[in-house]
C-alpha cells in the first residue's frame, strides 16, 4: 500500500508539487515504495509548460519553488546546466545506510579489548605484505634545461648590501632576494619551453598540439596501464566497464549481416544494447563501447572526427575493393606525395582550403580508369581527420546531389616515412557519371563524414577517348567513341588527336610502372622528336605533353617529375622558356619489333 506524503508551500505550490510527485510516481509504478525516482526538470517545464500557458520560463520557476517548498519530498541534484529531481512512490528518497559495525572484517581487525601500543610489536598477523608502489623515474631539471643548472651556486650568494636595499633590513628581507623569483619553466620532451605563469588559454594556443602529444606518449608508455584512451578522452582503466563475448558477437552479427554497412557507435548502443540515450551514463558508455572493440580482432574502427563508425574486417575488405590493383603497388605509386613532392597547395594554402570546406580537382585519366584520387594535402585540408594514431582506414560517403548517386569510399591514410595515401571506390561513380579530365568540385557537409562531388554540366560532345581494353587475357589501350557532357580540362582529356601515338609505347603492368625512368624513356621514344644518331638515339618532348602522357600509367605531380628529369643522368633540359627537355635512351634498335607484347599493331583498331 503507497502512502502518499502530505506537500507544503502556498496552495498553489502544493497542487503543483502533488502533480510533480503523482506523474514520477507514474513513471516509477513498477519500482519498490522506497526505490529512488529520477527526473529531469527540464523534461518537467517540457510537460507542464503546455497545461500552464506555454510560458517555459514562469513554469521553471514555478517549479523551482514547489519543489523548493518541499524538500522532504523531493531532492535535487545539479547535472552539468540541468537539474535532476529524485523522489520515492512514498515519497522522499532516502539514501540507506549499510551498517559495519558487526561485520566480520570490522570484528576481526578491531578486536573489542586491543593490546597496548608496546606490545603490538609480537603480534603475528596473517594480513598479506602492502605491495611497494613504483615511483616514477624524473628526468632531472638540468637535462630538461639543455644541460644548465637553474640553482642559484652557493658562492653567488653574498651578504653584502645591494643598491636600493634599506639599511639595517631584517635578514628575512635581506636574504631572501636572490630567491625570490621563482622558475614557471617547464620543458616538454620534444625540446618546447613553456611558462606556466602565463594563462591556460594562452598556453594551449601556443603548445596544446605539443602538451597533447606529450601526455598521450606518456599514457602510452605506462607500463601498469592504469588509463584507457580513445582518441583524446582518458579514463582510469578500472573505471570502464568490458563487455562479454555474448555482446561482441551481437554487435559483430549486427554490423556484418543486418546493416552490411558501417555503423556509427550510437547506433551499436541502442539498437544491440539496448542503452536509453537519456540514461545518465550514456557518454561513459558510449567511450566504454569504442575502447573495448579496439581490442577486437574482427572489429576495425573506420571513422573520423564527429562520427565513430565501425566495421568488420571482412565487410571492410568488400567496400572500395579494387582488384585491378593491389594496395601495395598503389601505395608505392603515390608515395612521392609523401616525401615533398606535393604541390597541391601550390596555388592555395590549407588554412584557406579548410575555411572553404571545398576543393577543386581535375581528374587523370589514371585516376578515372581505376577510381583512385590521391592523398593529397589539398584533400587532407577538406577531410576530416582520424580519431585514433594508428587508423589505417576510413570510410566516408562521398554524395552526387546532381545525380542522386553515392558511394562508400575506403580511404587509405598515408604512414609518415612508409606509404602515400589514397582513396578508392569510385569506379563506379567515375564511370557512370564522369569522363577524364573532369573538373570536379569537392566539398563539405554538416556531416563530417560524408562529402558531395559536384561538376558544370555542359552540351554534349563526342570525342574518341582512351580506355583500356580488358577483352583479351592482357590488357591493352584502345580508343573509343565517348559523351561528354561535363566541364572538362582539354590538356587532361586524353583524346586520339591528343595521345594517339600512346600505341608505340607499352602497356606497362603495375609492377613495372613503380620505375617512373622506364616509363619516361619509352615515352620520349613513342611521343618525342628523335634528334640523336642510330649510334646514340636522343629524343625531345615537352613537359606538359610528357606530364599528360605519364598520367594515363601513374599518380604524378608536376614537382615529382621535375624532380625525376632534373637527377636522372639521360636527361637534360633544352629551353626553359618552352619546357622542352631532351632524353638520351639506352634501347636496342629492335626492342619493340622483337617483343610486341602490350604494344599496338594496325589491326588492333578494326
Amino acid at each position: 500500500m503507497t502512502h502518499l506524503p502530505t506537500f507544503t508551500g502556498t496552495p498553489a505550490e502544493r497542487a503543483l508539487a502533488e502533480q510533480v510527485h503523482a506523474i514520477m510516481r507514474m513513471q516509477g509504478r513498477f519500482f519498490a515504495h522506497d526505490a529512488p525516482i529520477r527526473q529531469r526538470l527540464s523534461h518537467l517545464v517540457q510537460y507542464f509548460a503546455p497545461q500552464r500557458g506555454g510560458d517555459e520560463n514562469q513554469t521553471t520557476r514555478d517549479l523551482i519553488a514547489a519543489l523548493t517548498a518541499n524538500t522532504s519530498v523531493f531532492a535535487q541534484s545539479t547535472d552539468g546546466d540541468d537539474v535532476v529531481v529524485t523522489t520515492a512512490r512514498d515519497g522522499g528518497y532516502n539514501q540507506p545506510e549499510v551498517d559495519i559495525k558487526h561485520s566480520l572484517g570490522t570484528r576481526l581487525y578491531e578486536p573489542v579489548n586491543p593490546l597496548p601500543v608496546d606490545d603490538l610489536s609480537v603480534i603475528m598477523t596473517t594480513s598479506r605484505p602492502i605491495i611497494p608502489k613504483i615511483d616514477p623515474v624524473y628526468v632531472s631539471d638540468y637535462w630538461l634545461n639543455g644541460g644548465t643548472s637553474t640553482e642559484i651556486p652557493d658562492d653567488d650568494i653574498t651578504t653584502e648590501e645591494q643598491p636600493g636595499t634599506l639599511i639595517g633590513a631584517t635578514p628575512s628581507t635581506a636574504s631572501k632576494a636572490p630567491y625570490a623569483h621563482r622558475d614557471t619553466r617547464i620543458a616538454l620532451p620534444q625540446g618546447i619551453t613553456i611558462d606556466i605563469s602565463q594563462s591556460l588559454d594562452h598556453i594551449m594556443a601556443m603548445h596544446g598540439d605539443a602538451i597533447v602529444h606529450a601526455m598521450r606518449n606518456a599514457i602510452e608508455k605506462d607500463t601498469m596501464k592504469r588509463f584507457v584512451m580513445f582518441g583524446n578522452l582518458v579514463a582510469a582503466e578500472l573505471d570502464v566497464r568490458s563487455f562479454g563475448k555474448n555482446e561482441i558477437r551481437s554487435i559483430t552479427e549486427y554490423i556484418e549481416d543486418e546493416r552490411e554497412e558501417p555503423v556509427l557507435d550510437k547506433d551499436i548502443l541502442d539498437h544491440v544494447l539496448r542503452i536509453n540515450p537519456r540514461s545518465t551514463d550514456y557518454e561513459r558508455q558510449r567511450f566504454a563501447l569504442n575502447v573495448r572493440l579496439q581490442k577486437e580482432r574482427d572489429l576495425e574502427f573506420v571513422g573520423v572526427a564527429g562520427a565513430n563508425l565501425w566495421a568488420t574486417r571482412k565487410l571492410l575488405d568488400k567496400i572500395g575493393a579494387n582488384k585491378r590493383i593491389k594496395s601495395a603497388d598503389m601505395a608505392i605509386l603515390v608515395n612521392h606525395l609523401e616525401e615533398g613532392f606535393d604541390d597541391s597547395l601550390t596555388v592555395t594554402s590549407a588554412e584557406t582550403l579548410a575555411q572553404r570546406g571545398a576543393i577543386e580537382h581535375k581528374l587523370t585519366f589514371f585516376e578515372w580508369e581505376y577510381g583512385i584520387l590521391p592523398f593529397t594535402d589539398a584533400v587532407a585540408a577538406i577531410l576530416p581527420a582520424k580519431v585514433i594514431g594508428r587508423q589505417n582506414n576510413a570510410i566516408l560517403t562521398f554524395e552526387v546531389p546532381q545525380r542522386g548517386f553515392s558511394a562508400n569510399i575506403n580511404v587509405r591514410f598515408p604512414l609518415v616515412g612508409t606509404r602515400g595515401g589514397w582513396l578508392q571506390g569510385f569506379d563506379e561513380l567515375f564511370h557512370e557519371l564522369l569522363v577524364p579530365g573532369a573538373i570536379l568540385t569537392i566539398a563539405q557537409t554538416n556531416k563530417p563524414n560524408v562529402l558531395t562531388i559536384s561538376f558544370k554540366e555542359t552540351a554534349e560532345r563526342v570525342e574518341d577517348v582512351l580506355y583500356v581494353d580488358d577483352s583479351k587475357k592482357k590488357s591493352k589501350f584502345a580508343f573509343g567513341e565517348m559523351t561528354i557532357a561535363v566541364a572538362v580540362d582539354d590538356d587532361y582529356l586524353p583524346t586520339r588527336n591528343r595521345i594517339g601515338n600512346i600505341r608505340k609505347v607499352k602497356f606497362f603492368e603495375f609492377a613495372e610502372r613503380k620505375n617512373i625512368l622506364t616509363l619516361i624513356e619509352n615515352i620520349f621514344v613513342g611521343f618525342g622528336k628523335e634528334v640523336g644518331s642510330k649510334q646514340a638515339p636522343a629524343y625531345r618532348l615537352d613537359f606538359e605533353q610528357l606530364f599528360t602522357v605519364i598520367s594515363v600509367y601513374r599518380c604524378v605531380t608536376r614537382s615529382y617529375l621535375m624532380n625525376t628529369l632534373t637527377e636522372a643522368e639521360q636527361c637534360t633540359l633544352v629551353s626553359g622558356a618552352t619546357g622542352t627537355w631532351e632524353c638520351r635512351v639506352e634501347l636496342t634498335e629492335n626492342e619493340r619489333a622483337t617483343s610486341t607484347s602490350g604494344y599496338y599493331n594496325d589491326e588492333d583498331d578494326d
